[in-house]
């Protein structure tokens, strides 16, 4: 199950909060009015919904529908986070999608329409590091609230919107990388170590015979995986993490060719320079001069 979201006005959130009982708790029983998002941090929640039985645990995400009657079926420790809203177009969907709102451009990086998306009902969130991104979500908005900061409902909106679609990315790629390319789990727990690992060591040397003996996987096996999922090769993806760093210190510092070339990972300037020309189309120095941000 799943809803296809389109981001054409702001929800109102009426409620965001965390809720942690003391003892073991069961959900009461009631209809809402509104959607209603649940994130687990701790324990489990065993949940009816329109007389269908959810086990919610930690790192779960789960929209309940408005106009449903929902209830606790047994009694758990459990944590989490939750949003009431209205005020955003959500259209049930089931089955099988034809519509793609992750695509690829030619450089082969992840471009997600952001004007549409399909939200899970359910998911799990693996990646600790997505966990940690939406739970910090909810913390600025409830310190936004608990600060009686100005227009915090506004805040609120902005961060369950990066929620969702952090939510609806997830789905998207995990279905890509489980549903399309049929990978055993511990190849898309290495593609996932791997990308992490180069967009963060890639002002480092980086060879194809460290990334075999850190993953413990033959070279040419993990390219060809790689490509697959993300439409380029290792070192192609590596190169333009490296581009768009560049870009980044053209745009907002004073730093010259040598010196970004030196905390890009690349041997030298003119080095540099032919890659990002490469890439984009463009040198360095004409990029800078233009003041692009693309």
């Amino acid at each position: 199950m799943q809803y296809l979201c389109l981001f054409n006005s702001l929800p109102h959130v009426s409620f965001l909060n965390f809720f942690c009982p003391k003892e073991e708790w069961v959900h009461f029983r009631r209809q809402n009015g509104e959607y209603i998002l649940y994130f687990i941090t701790e324990g489990e929640m065993y949940l009816r919904e329109d007389g269908k039985e959810h086990v919610l645990r930690e790192g779960d995400a789960f929209l309940l529908q408005p106009g449903l009657l929902h209830e606790g079926t047994k009694a758990a420790r459990c944590a989490y986070y939750f949003a009431h809203f209205n005020n955003l177009s959500l259209l049930p969907f089931e089955g099988e999608s034809d519509v793609h709102f992750l695509q690829y451009d030619e450089g082969g990086e992840a471009q997600f329409d952001m004007g549409h998306c399909l939200l899970p009902k359910h998911i799990h969130l693996y990646d600790q590091e997505l966990r940690e991104r939406v739970v910090q979500c909810f913390e600025d908005g409830i310190q936004s609230a608990r600060s009686n900061e100005g227009n915090y409902r506004t805040l609120w909106a902005a961060k369950l919107l990066e929620i969702m679609l952090l939510l609806a990315q997830s789905s998207q790629i995990a279905g890509i990388q489980s549903e399309d390319f049929g990978l055993p789990a511990r190849t898309v727990r290495k593609i996932r170590e791997l990308k992490h690992f180069l967009n963060n060591h890639y002002m480092e040397k980086i060879t194809g015979k460290q990334l075999e003996e850190m993953l413990e996987m033959n070279f040419d096996y993990l390219n060809r995986i790689f490509r697959k999922i993300t439409g380029k090769t290792i070192f192609q993806y590596l190169c333009r993490v490296r581009v768009n760093r560049v870009k980044e210190l053209l745009t907002t510092t004073d730093m010259k060719m040598a010196e970004i070339a030196m905390v890009t990972g690349y041997s030298d300037e003119f080095y540099m320079s032919r890659q990002f020309k490469k890439v984009t189309g463009i040198s360095p120095a004409a990029y800078s001069k233009n003041g692009m941000k693309n």
